[in-house]
């Protein structure tokens, strides 16, 4: 037991900081013997003197022994022992450093801060601590003295294996060495670490310290840093020590060589942060590895094992220098840097759509060069990135979106890369900014959950929506026929239902509700973009009741807040700040293109149908037909037409069904029906009959009324106009669109067979021959479908069925350098077409108006060209440089030479420094030299030699560019006009020039 263990009778405490090895000497000293021989009676083994493994390696029950023997109270070494659990890294052999003062000073005793590598300076005398004996030269207090003999204090204790006696030189008389104000900077940095550290317990400081040593290791590795320079800079006159780290371990270093290194690494991991960054940068080779995003030379496991500020500096120090994801995966360019650790990677995907939220879609999208949906669902998939501990994302992208593969994530970074900087770091930034604000703030909306649960659900019915639609003053479609989900606009509606709740990618095959093709997608955003505000609120209201019933207490839709932006060149636009104006006039107003808008602006055409979301669109005036206004009167026919109403006008005042009908303008069987839904039993009655067969044949053949119409206007059914038609002998038409005029009108005998051919029996037929007349005044399709402001598919395909009415080929087609043509019997029938009779004819199909146009559309074919002369280039103004044709390759190239401008730059260096392929970079090079935007420069004899292999030739030689003043500005110039203009279809702008000349 403890307390059963002897007492000795001479008593001596611990001072203050003092190693446990040097009280022990010390307590020896009272009893004028060796301190090996005092150990037994402190219950420490005689054979432990390793002073190293006394300090950090004695037991608790150890240290209560020995405040037992030396009659000391409970807890005396209390301070010793968690001062010595606290000393990180010791010295390399185990010794100790000393100040000579005070050794004087305090007769001979050793304190534990000594033996740690990194106390390198006594703060009270400010002097530089010694590492060796002067005498020697071994590192004083490995072990505690043996033998048989007192050991005088103060004095080095060494003792060689082939002599007797020991050193004994008076260490306390070594020549004291003033410590440099940059040794005592780092000593104060050192000593506020381990009293935050170990007294306050502050995270950051214990994780610095933690850090340190691999720090230091790898500092040393840098074999371009002249540390021996560095530490004499210190201690002028100080005995060079071996500097670099030998397997991993540090060697014996010596104070001012300690100083040196901890002085970088103070600036490397103190608390300016700017300051460690910079440090980092300069440098030399400190380069992340080629086999991953850590530092060259260091390992890693020890890489991953570090906590403190070295990581966040180091990837933020060399960030431009890293691929695009992974400074997405490591957030680089923001103050957020880090490993990753895939922790919130996994959880974030919850909290994102599969389409990125629209009003970030606005912010990020630019002008040009990207596809919408594609663009929305690869932005949502980065937005899991920052922090993702996988590489390659191939994991990351299955999991979330199968659509989105890892290539789409690295062709929209490089697409962001080859837009003007600092494009690319700004939207990094943003991308890791929301990531680190779903990560902590979270978010109101668990998508994932949406994802499970509302597919399962109907969304919308039929009656449900038609009841929306109408009650919106918006027309809900067809309705859907019976075994079929859905159609038009009712599918449109659910699929924008399931959109607003869950942001789903429509455009992935295997979702119920995918788009069947790019007409398909095309109606689903014409059908969003005209949604009237009251029809757009119903929806969303609709959508609450959804997740009501699905026990989702969740708002409808939510997105991270626009601050997150501040501060941030996007290179898209805030889609709420866009002039709504202008897209009113041109969309709304002028009844033209949303692509037209986007022209008009010089935005994305997405960027205008995201903001007619939030445009105030009129309702429209329909017909009193129409389903919207019959279903608004059987609205409120329902208020008016109640049980009390029947009773007493149908049952009590013996009216009939048609005097209701007359008095209150509402038809006959929708009263009969709502009379049977109020449980009014109907008088039978007996209907009106067809007795004047010379007026129905009147109606039914030479107006062309249908039975059902005929019916209504006698008020009574349709049966008995079909049972009079049968009893009269007439012959009933065709159902359907059989029984138009169009189709059984037949042209007169002594007419062209091919304009009967044309026109008799079908629809439109006057309009295909009209559409002929015109197209043959063009050279081609193209020009003339550009003319009349449609797409040239819609001219084949009437021409294709004009040729098979006919039974001939009309034209021949034009070819690369041959005109249409009309063939033998395509000019017989324009012959025909230009006869007066025939115009008569025609004019009756077609608005005079639109014939009386035909002259005009003649002469502005003639003034076609063919081929169509390319337009030359504008030569620049103020440049002394030809101006070229600038294409995508062809800018990336050159913004690579305007980054570089100062430096002579070859092929393929260029290449590999633009990271893609820009196509054939030397003969771009060459028209850049001829236009005078470059100079070369063939390598000189020594650079040339120089890159000889051993035992081989040089090789080819280099030929050095540089971008001339002329051609900076040229590129600046080409630069900020590609930025500002969106590239135009070809074709595009005669085409908007003839739509504005026939709205004219």
């Amino acid at each position: 037991m403890t307390e059963d263990w002897p007492t000795l009778p001479l008593r001596t405490g611990p001072m203050a900081a003092e190693s446990v090895g040097s009280w022990i000497e010390a307590l020896a000293r009272r009893y004028r013997l060796a301190p090996s021989l005092l150990l037994p009676a402190l219950g420490l083994p005689a054979r432990g003197r390793s002073i190293n493994r006394l300090v950090k390696g004695t037991p608790q029950e150890a240290w209560r022994r020995m405040e037992v023997a030396a009659g000391l109270p409970a807890g005396a070494l209390q301070t010793v022992q968690l001062a010595g659990a606290s000393l990180r890294t010791t010295l390399v052999g185990g010794g100790s450093r000393f100040c000579p003062r005070c050794l004087g000073e305090n007769g001979g005793r050793w304190l534990l801060a000594w033996r740690s590598n990194w106390t390198v300076a006594c703060t009270r005398h400010r002097l530089l601590l010694h590492d060796t004996c002067p005498s020697c030269t071994r590192t004083p207090r490995v072990y505690l003295p043996g033998g048989t003999t007192e050991f005088p204090p103060g004095t080095c204790a060494y003792q060689s294996h082939r002599r007797a006696e020991r050193c004994g030189a008076d260490l306390a008389a070594h020549a004291a060495t003033p410590a440099h104000p940059a040794v005592m900077a780092v000593q104060t940095w050192i000593d506020d670490l381990h009293q935050a550290a170990d007294h306050a317990g502050d995270p950051e400081a214990d994780a610095t310290l933690t850090d340190l040593p691999v720090v230091v290791y790898w500092l040393m590795a840098r074999e371009e840093i002249d540390w021996q320079a560095r530490a004499t800079a210190l201690a002028f006159g100080r005995t060079p020590t071996q500097a670099t780290p030998v397997n991993g371990r540090l060697p014996r270093l010596d104070a001012a060589l300690v100083a040196s290194v901890l002085d970088l690494a103070r600036t490397v991991l103190g608390p300016d942060h700017d300051a460690g960054i910079t440090a980092l940068r300069e440098l030399p080779h400190g380069r992340p590895a080629r086999t991953g995003v850590m530092p060259a030379g260091m390992s890693i496991p020890r890489w991953h094992a570090m906590r403190g500020p070295f990581p966040n500096r180091f990837l933020r120090a060399f960030d431009p220098e890293l691929a695009a994801t992974d400074r997405l995966r490591f957030k680089s360019p923001t103050p957020q840097a880090e490993q990753p650790t895939g922790r919130d990677a996994a959880e974030r995907g919850r909290r994102i759509p599969h389409l990125i939220w629209p009003d970030w879609a606005g912010r990020l999208l630019p002008a040009s060069g990207f596809h919408p949906d594609l663009f929305r669902a690869t932005a949502a998939t980065c937005l899991l990135a920052p922090g993702a501990s996988e590489r390659g994302y191939h994991t990351l992208t299955s999991r979330f979106n199968r659509r989105v593969a890892p290539s789409h994530i690295s062709v929209l970074l490089h697409g962001f890369g080859d837009l003007p900087a600092p494009t690319l770091v700004h939207v990094l930034t943003a991308f890791c900014r929301i990531a680190t604000y779903l990560d902590t703030v979270g978010s109101p909306i668990d998508y994932q959950r949406r994802r499970e649960q509302i597919p399962a659900h109907p969304l919308l019915t039929w009656p449900q929506w038609r009841d929306l639609a109408c009650a919106a003053g918006s027309h809900p479609g067809d309705s859907p026929r019976e075994g079929q989900s859905g159609h038009g606009r009712y599918l449109h509606a659910r699929r924008h239902l399931l959109q607003l709740l869950t942001g789903a990618d429509l455009a992935t095959p295997t979702h119920p509700f995918s788009f069947t093709g790019a007409g398909d997608r095309s109606a689903y955003v014409t059908f969003t973009t005209q949604l009237t505000p009251s029809l757009r609120a119903a929806l969303a209201a609709h959508a609450e009741r959804i997740l009501a019933e699905l026990d989702i207490d969740e708002p409808v839709t939510w997105s991270p807040p626009a601050g997150l932006a501040h501060g941030l060149i996007l290179p898209g636009a805030d889609t709420t700040t866009l002039d709504h104006d202008t897209i009113r006039r041109i969309v709304v107003d002028e009844q033209r293109t949303v692509r037209d808008a986007a022209e008009a602006l010089g935005i994305h055409i997405e960027h205008v149908r995201l903001a007619l979301e939030h445009l105030d669109r009129p309702e429209r005036d329909w017909k009193p037909t129409a389903l919207p206004m019959t279903w608004q009167r059987h609205q409120d026919m329902t208020q008016l037409a109640t049980r009390d109403f029947f009773e007493r006008e149908y049952v009590r005042g013996r009216r009939t069904l048609n005097d209701l009908a007359t008095e209150t303008g509402y038809n006959r069987s929708l009263l009969a029906k709502a009379a049977r839904a109020n449980g009014i039993t109907l008088k039978k009655g007996k209907a009106p009959i067809v007795d004047d067969p010379a007026w129905l044949r009147d109606q039914y053949y030479r107006q062309g009324k249908s039975t059902s119409g005929i019916a209504e206007e006698l008020g009574t059914t349709q049966m008995t106009v079909n049972r009079a038609l049968h009893q009269f002998g007439f012959t009933p038409r065709p159902s359907g669109v059989h029984s138009s005029p169009q189709m059984i009108n037949r042209l007169d005998g002594r007419l062209s067979a091919d304009i009967r051919a044309a026109v008799d029996g079908g629809l439109h037929g006057w309009q295909r021959l009209h559409r002929f007349q015109i197209t043959m005044a063009f050279p081609t399709l193209k020009t003339a479908a550009d003319h009349l402001g449609i797409h040239a598919r819609t001219l084949v395909v009437q021409f294709q069925r004009l040729e098979d009415d006919i039974g001939t080929a009309l034209f021949h087609r034009a070819t690369s350098r041959r005109p249409q043509q009309p063939t033998k019997r395509g000019r017989k029938l324009l012959d025909h077409l230009a006869k007066d009779h025939i115009r008569s004819l025609m004019a009756n199909s077609i608005p005079n108006h639109e014939l009386s146009q035909l002259p005009a559309h003649k002469a502005a074919g003639t003034q076609q060209q063919f081929p169509r002369p390319r337009r030359p280039i504008t030569p620049f103004e103020n440049i002394p440089v030809s101006r070229l044709p600038i294409t995508t390759a062809m800018l990336a190239l050159l913004n690579d030479l305007m980054t570089h401008r100062d430096d002579e730059c070859y092929g393929a260096l260029i290449l590999t420094r633009i990271r893609r392929d820009p196509g054939n970079v030397y003969e771009q090079l060459h028209r850049l030299q001829t236009a005078g935007w470059i100079t070369s420069r063939i390598e000189d004899d020594e650079s040339w030699n120089s890159r000889a292999t051993p035992g081989r030739g040089p090789g080819r030689r280099r030929t050095h560019y540089q971008l001339t003043p002329a051609g900076g500005e040229a590129t600046l110039h080409e630069t900020a006009r590609r930025a500002a203009q969106p590239p135009r279809h070809r074709g595009k702008r005669k085409q908007d020039e003839s739509r504005a000349a026939q709205r004219q």
